[in-house]
């Protein structure tokens, strides 16, 4: 009866939020004007629905409201915001990323094979207002300048926030990387603290084990090195490279 109970509001919410979003949106498509002016790279016969599913995609990509690109207050009806008006430069540049988009899709990814893909908005941004950097370069740059616990302390502050969304790749590769660009900047100590941490937030990836072994081989740490040669391949049996440095240490 309980479990019925709920059933229902539940539906009823649903309900409620999806009959909001219709008025919503109907409020919203009769502020909007018939005729539209200063438009410069969409299509100046662009109809009403179809420039309102334009900036719905803008704002959701990005994360922001119309007044971001527009002169106008939040809150306010948008017959009061002045979207003729170039005062604001973010939306110059949006003109200049719009340009962009529509020369990669139409004079280069049209003579790829699968000519189904397509850039858009989201393709960087990701609900950002500004493409978000690499999470592998904003590591790096923090564990050169405060050193590696500030930079581990950073990943799971991204890692809690944007995990399972597109904003930050958080896989076993971004984290090898990582570690084997501090190798190469001479900081294996710093590569060792990374490659410990991705054995602990992806405990299943063979490759993380493997370039955990490395940097310990690196290090001169041969019992670590072939511990954990071991675990990549218990993970991965077809890691050939794991198999040959096994069998080189075993040897020895």
């Amino acid at each position: 009866m309980f479990a019925q109970t709920r059933q229902k509001l539940s539906v009823w919410r649903y309900l409620a939020v999806f009959l909001g979003l219709i008025f919503s949106t109907a409020q919203v498509f009769g502020q909007i004007p018939d005729k539209f002016t200063n438009l410069q790279v969409l299509p100046k016969d662009i109809g009403k629905r179809e420039l309102l599913d334009a900036m719905k995609n803008f704002t959701s990509s990005l994360g922001v409201r119309c007044q971001h690109c527009h002169i106008g207050e939040e809150g306010k009806p948008l017959t009061t915001f002045d979207f003729v008006s170039d005062a604001k430069t973010a939306k110059q540049t949006a003109r200049v990323m719009l340009r962009m988009v529509q020369v990669i899709n139409n004079e280069h990814l049209a003579q790829v094979a699968n000519k189904s893909v397509q850039v858009n908005c989201n393709t960087c941004h990701h609900g950002e207002n500004r493409p978000p950097q690499p999470l592998e370069d904003i590591l790096f740059e923090i564990t050169a300048t405060q050193g590696a616990p500030e930079a581990i302390k950073k990943y799971y502050e991204l890692r809690e926030k944007y995990y399972g969304g597109a904003v930050y790749d958080f896989r076993d590769g971004t984290l090898n990387r990582l570690a084997s660009r501090l190798s190469t900047a001479k900081k294996s100590d710093d590569a060792l603290a990374i490659l410990k941490l991705n054995t602990e937030v992806n405990p299943n990836s063979g490759m993380a084990f493997f370039f955990l072994a490395e940097i310990y081989l690196e290090k001169g740490d041969k019992a670590a090195a072939i511990e954990n040669y071991k675990k990549s391949l218990a993970l991965a049996p077809d890691n050939m490279f794991a198999k040959k440095k096994l069998e080189e240490l075993t040897k020895q």
